[in-house]
């Protein structure tokens, strides 16, 4: 992976985007990260909600259902689930809602995913059930449709821009030294100057002269999410279209503090994004104001996970699970319980999308 990255490098004049280093180390069709290695689970590199408890799933499930009502109860919509991971979360909707006959005859399931390391995963969990494997979302059926995105937007490519001295400049990688190909940590983010660079336009706000009016510091970073931004303007066009919601829970902000969010995890530790090329997760912070003004046709809510759970009952739904367990199942229900509402409860961002 590192050679390929260095290759780019060099067909690239000496340097690439952000954008284009995670599009490399993620999403590489044979080297790409997300693509070969099987990255969730205490065995990978980190955990997610459904994984946590299946309280996480349970309450989703009541959204589903509730935002299925408020459609009018449909007999035929599209639940689409983008970036399923292992597949629980699904899986914990399926449990919760087959018994309710008239909402589950009526759902259709299709997941989104590019990786084939994950989707076998995928199939063998949800084995039997009457479920539709996507690549994009650009072939769903034109009907009310509900989507889940959890822990998906954290994982698209971001472009860095660095304003220093009344400019502009663009952080890059480049190689550190032409005669370390072989060494982890070969690689160096520099910021070059914005003249010549060809800018993507949700950037172009930032970007302008302007911005030397507004009180930016230097070393403020402005971090630029193309992929996310176009990825939820075609959610926006098919919930415009045939009516739907959408739920993307992330870990991300409204308020920018204009500092760098790119992180790398390996077994569960933070680690330098720039080493174990293609061997650990790279995600960033997601601005949730950003995706937000990048909507046109359609109203949409921002809350905390913490208050997104609570709305829809996961107090009760614990309470009702430790009235039937053990001290020793009493004490794990209330931990993970917690760890959704409090560890991770603040951090993490609900945005609900709605055309009704």
């Amino acid at each position: 992976m590192l050679t390929y990255v260095h290759e780019l490098i060099d067909k690239s004049q000496g340097s690439i985007s952000i954008s284009d280093f995670m599009n490399a180390v993620l999403y590489h069709e044979k080297y790409g990260y997300y693509m070969s290695k099987l990255p969730l689970g205490k065995d990978g590199d980190f955990i997610t909600a459904p994984e946590i408890s299946q309280l996480f799933g349970e309450v989703i499930a009541v959204w589903v259902m509730h935002s299925w009502e408020k459609l009018g109860k449909p007999s035929k919509f599209s639940l689409v689930e983008l970036g399923p991971g292992k597949g629980t979360l699904i899986h914990d909707i399926i449990r919760v809602t087959k018994k309710y006959s008239c909402f589950f005859n009526s759902m259709s399931i299709y997941l989104v995913e590019i990786s084939p390391a994950l989707q076998k995963i995928q199939k063998e969990k949800l084995k039997g059930l009457d479920i539709n494997w996507h690549e994009n979302i650009d072939n769903l059926p034109e009907q009310p449709t509900i989507f889940l995105a959890n822990e998906f937007f954290d994982a698209l490519p971001i472009d860095q821009f660095v304003y220093r001295d009344e400019k502009w400049y663009e952080n890059r990688i480049i190689k550190q030294d032409d005669s370390t190909v072989s060494s982890q940590s070969s690689l160096f983010v520099i910021p070059v100057c914005d003249t010549g660079i060809q800018k993507k336009d949700p950037s172009t706000p930032f970007l302008s002269s302007q911005c030397v009016t507004l009180g930016w510091f230097n070393g403020a970073v402005v971090e630029v999410c193309s992929a996310g931004i176009e990825i939820l303007r075609k959610l926006e066009k098919k919930i415009h279209n045939n009516k739907g919601v959408a739920l993307i829970i992330d870990y991300g902000y409204v308020y920018p503090s204009y500092k760098s969010t790119l992180q790398a995890v390996k077994q569960h530790k933070y680690a330098n994004f720039l080493e174990n090329v293609g061997n650990s997760d790279i995600t960033a912070l997601v601005n949730f104001q950003a995706l937000r003004d990048s909507l046109d046709n359609i109203d949409c809510e921002i809350l905390t996970q913490r208050e997104f759970l609570y709305l829809f009952g996961i107090k009760e739904r614990t309470q009702a699970l430790m009235e039937n367990a053990n001290d020793e199942q009493k004490n794990r229900i209330f931990s993970e319980f917690l760890r959704l509402t409090e560890n991770m409860g603040t951090l993490f961002k609900a945005m609900l999308i709605h055309n009704l």
